[in-house]
């Protein structure tokens, strides 16, 4: 019974890949490339805010796609290492520890991209389920549900890429890991389950964002800790405790091993990243968050009205606003009762309970304390962000959630007084409190009149069942009632974040197109470096999936020939030398870079120019160019898009 869902989870993941299904947004350029209904659209609607996953991981897998999965990706000038940036696929060791990506090896496009998509997600769930059933094994049914209603958390679907699942899995796996050491009296399943940990711990390091892997790694440094010095009155000496951590101390000196190499076989590239004038090394000052920020962490039940209201008021857009449901830091009441009543009762201090509830205050006093930060700079907090720390209160949730059921029946077991009412109904006040002052600042913010417009009354009206669902949750999870609870918080879970990807058939592949067709004709008769004058992200998805050389796409860390051509003397370095778009506009002489974003990088293309002139052959443009240096090739019209081709002549 145990095993079961693990089975009916991998079942579905053979099937939605064997399908090609995949939650891919790149239908958003359909519009520009045809005048009928996108046919691969299963169910949803592309989100355009979810442009990393279909503006730039998208085009730039394809591109490897397109060159043979080269280790070096030769579309930029000077090209890029693909074993580093923008999660590619590529011919190299490394791949190996990136399981992703390993359909690619096999597997055609749209199967392989299924892949991608589905596993970082599918091993979390696994990895949340197999950790409730370490503490809870007779409740797979309740673990089942927990594990899926976070997996469609808000955060989980509005940031959907490999980076945000696997420092979760990763936790996860850890915990259950720990638990299953200090239960286990057999030899093996320790050092199978540790082997797997050091394999997932290098597979998140290679993820390099650090944002999201230092909640993660600290929420699950205190729950080890905490479990290993929790023991009862006839339980083993600390001493055996710690011995019992062998497997998994060897499994983590090994990932280190093996994450060292691999930095030092691509430190040019990391050393590129970190120098970025953007993000660069990025540290947030502690204590600088405020109201916004908090009503942001638990506006959770509300997540349902990020799409219509673009995110607004918690955040600049959806998925920076996005937030986990959190009815587990709630619970935190119950949990201080009960470690109060164990050590009444038994004189013993419940350590686990203890770490738990002091993450919860660390993470909380990042947010909210300022005065420390040279701890939070020892504890890598300030690598993160008030916004990507949210993966902290997310994991720590769920195990705060399962803390409390495992001690309702621990208690029960004993003999010991049930929790009183009383401590419940305080935990359910304290939700129904802050879940009311987060819906009373979205109608604050536009009004109960633009409301109703934007998410109509069928909208309002499920939005207060889904709070008066939230709150019951806390109730039936603080009265011990786990299955409920589990239950209640998958349903609005799923109600709140369900349709934020759609159902797609592959992903859009613009090398199917006339104009991706024309611009190999181009190259393959007379190769040259190509310009693409932007008004939409056409022009540079189709430079960088059809992989013919370009001075357009998304850069983690610029490269130095390209950079040297477009600005030779480095006057512009501290506009270019960032993590950013690189897209193009008409204008006179010299490149004149500019920054319309902090992850944006706009340049003037003058064809008359001695950049233009040395570097460039080809432009491609979806408006008219009238330079003297140009001579317009062709046209091809695809759906409601004219794309033009220019050729660089002599001034």
């Amino acid at each position: 019974m145990v095993s079961l869902p693990l089975g009916l989870l991998a079942m579905v993941f053979v099937v939605l890949v064997g399908l090609g299904l995949t939650g891919s947004s790149s239908g958003a350029v359909h519009s520009l490339i045809s005048t009928s209904a996108d046919a691969d659209l299963v169910s949803g609607h592309p989100q355009a805010i979810r442009s990393d996953e279909w503006f730039v991981q998208t085009p730039w897998t394809i591109s490897q796609v397109e060159q043979g999965l080269p280790i070096r990706n030769e579309t930029f000038p000077g090209g890029m290492d693909a074993t580093v940036q923008h999660d590619l696929p590529a011919l190299d060791w490394s791949t190996a520890l990136r399981p992703h990506l390993l359909g690619f090896l096999v597997l055609p496009l749209d199967q392989a991209m299924a892949f991608k998509w589905w596993l970082p997600g599918f091993a979390m769930i696994a990895a949340v389920y197999l950790f409730v059933v370490a503490l809870l094994p007779r409740r797979p049914v309740a673990a089942s549900m927990i594990a899926v209603g976070f997996f469609f958390a808000p955060f989980f679907q509005w940031w959907y890429l490999s980076i945000t699942f696997f420092a979760a899995a990763w936790a996860f796996l850890v915990m259950a890991t720990v638990v299953w050491s200090l239960k286990s009296r057999g030899r093996w399943g320790p050092w199978v389950l540790a082997a797997l940990c050091s394999y997932v711990t290098v597979t998140m390091g290679t993820t390099i964002y650090v944002p999201f892997i230092v909640p993660a790694v600290l929420v699950t440094l205190a729950f080890s800790v905490g479990a290993v010095l929790t023991r009862d009155a006839k339980g083993e000496s600390i001493g055996r405790r710690v011995r019992r951590m062998i497997p998994l101390l060897v499994a983590g000196a090994v990932a280190i091993a093996v994450l060292a190499l691999w930095l030092l076989t691509r430190w040019q590239t990391i050393v590129g990243f970190t120098s970025t004038v953007y993000p660069g090394e990025r540290l947030q000052n502690v204590g600088g968050a405020g109201l916004r920020e908090f009503d942001a962490l638990f506006s959770g039940p509300l997540s349902g009205s990020l799409e219509s209201t673009s995110g607004h008021p918690f955040a600049a857009n959806s998925s920076e606003a996005s937030t986990f449901l959190l009815p587990g830091i709630f619970l935190a009441v119950v949990l201080v009762w009960l470690v109060v009543d164990r050590f009444r009762s038994t004189r013993r201090i419940d350590w686990l309970t203890v770490a738990v509830l002091a993450m919860g205050a660390l993470l909380l006093a990042f947010l909210f304390i300022p005065g420390w930060d040279p701890v939070a700079h020892v504890l890598l907090l300030d690598r993160t962000t008030y916004g990507r720390v949210r993966m902290g209160f997310g994991i720590l949730s769920i195990v705060m959630i399962v803390l409390v059921a495992v001690r309702i029946s621990e208690h029960r077991e004993a003999g010991l007084r049930p929790v009183p009412h009383w401590v419940a109904a305080v935990c359910t006040l304290l939700a129904a409190v802050v879940v009311a002052r987060v819906a009373w600042v979205l109608v604050r913010e536009f009004g109960l009149s633009a409301l109703r417009e934007q998410v109509h009354l069928t909208g309002m009206v499920a939005a207060a069942v889904v709070l008066l669902l939230f709150v019951g949750s806390v109730w039936l999870f603080a009265r011990g009632h786990l299955a409920g609870g589990a239950a209640v918080v998958l349903v609005v879970s799923i109600a709140a974040a369900s349709g934020v990807n759609p159902l797609y058939r592959g992903v859009v592949d613009l090398r199917e197109t006339d104009i991706a067709a024309e611009i190999e004709r181009l190259n393959a008769n007379s190769p040259g470096n190509w310009v693409g004058i932007s008004t939409t992200t056409l022009p540079t998805m189709l430079l960088i999936e059809t992989a013919v050389p370009s001075f357009n796409g998304f850069q983690s860390a610029p490269s130095e020939d390209m950079w040297s051509e477009i600005d030779p003397g480095g006057r512009e370095e501290a506009i270019w030398n960032r993590l950013a778009n690189v897209s193009w506009v008409v204008g006179e002489g010299e490149p004149d870079p500019r920054n319309p974003a902090q992850d944006q990088i706009q340049m003037t293309f003058d064809s008359c120019s001695v950049f233009a002139q040395e570097n460039v052959r080809w432009v491609i443009s979806e408006v008219p160019v009238q330079q003297s240096c140009l001579s317009l090739i062709s046209t091809v019209t695809e759906g409601p898009t004219v794309m033009r081709f220019y050729e660089v002549v002599a001034d």
